[in-house]
């Protein structure tokens, strides 16, 4: 999608309904042309990392799961960073990762969701056509918030979410900000989220090469307001050092010494 600098308070209060500022104060955001914003304060030389997670029931985890979630927390401990973690529905259901949410939301971390069960909303392919209803929409959502509220947290604490497999078209974007959220999503061209694809596949990408996309996309365009996606999850197929996250430590290190900081969505609120 292509994407648009939005600069003016006014603009970015009607794309993303409830930012609260003066012309003055207001954030700067980068959207597609669905208005989910890609970059935050794009003026910054800051750095958002954002982890998702999904449990997939009908193989008990095998394919989808949120079993980097640790490995993940205890990088960002290391370096005293905060990330904003959108774990599904299904993996605040599941009691192997209740500590884990926890220590999230103990250590300072924006939490949201993804979904309740990771929804489909509209086709991958161009013509982005519409596969649910508002009605079903509504649905997984009020499942997904019951479980955000389990854990004490209140919707204006977890109302910037990222679309179920980041792929939405203006029908269900709208819907979603109709439900009261602000979206967002990875930057477009930072190719992160591409680690569930195992060897043989023919889009396979190793984490070396994705690790090194981040570098060359900074090379080209900068990296200010960024949005870089980590799966916490633990995908069949790959050895432990072909996953993203297995590289967060040397990612983070790497972007320090380029002069970057690192915020989440906390500091957008």
């Amino acid at each position: 999608m292509k994407t648009k600098l939005i600069l003016t308070a006014a603009i970015a209060a009607l794309v993303l309904a409830g930012c609260k500022g003066t012309a003055n104060t207001a954030p700067e955001f980068i959207t597609d042309d669905c208005g989910v914003v890609q970059r935050f304060h794009p003026d910054e030389k800051t750095v958002y990392l954002v982890f998702t997670g999904h449990f997939s029931t009908n193989d008990n985890g095998y394919f989808e799961n949120f079993d980097g979630i640790e490995p993940c927390l205890d990088t960002l401990a290391k370096f005293g960073i905060k990330g904003s973690f959108f774990p599904t529905g299904n993996c605040f259901r599941e009691p192997k990762y209740e500590n884990s949410i926890k220590r999230i939301i103990n250590e300072g971390h924006y939490l949201s969701a993804h979904s309740s069960r990771h929804l489909l909303l509209c086709t991958e392919d161009e013509n982005k056509t519409t596969l649910v209803s508002q009605d079903s929409l509504a649905k997984d959502f009020a499942e997904m918030e019951q479980e955000l509220n389990r854990f004490g947290l209140t919707k204006e604490q977890y109302n910037w979410l990222i679309p179920p497999y980041e792929n939405y078209n203006k029908e269900t974007a709208d819907g979603m900000r109709a439900l009261g959220y602000k979206l967002l999503n990875p930057t477009d061209g930072i190719v992160t989220g591409m680690d569930w694809m195992a060897p043989g596949h023919p889009e396979y990408m190793s984490a070396a090469q994705q690790v090194q996309n981040i570098f060359d996309f900074e090379k080209e365009h900068n990296l200010n307001g960024t949005i870089i996606l980590v799966h916490a999850m633990v995908y069949p197929g790959r050895e432990d050092s072909d996953r993203v996250f297995t590289h967060l430590g040397e990612i983070i290190r790497r972007l320090q010494d380029l002069g970057y900081n690192f915020k989440c969505v906390k500091d957008i609120m």
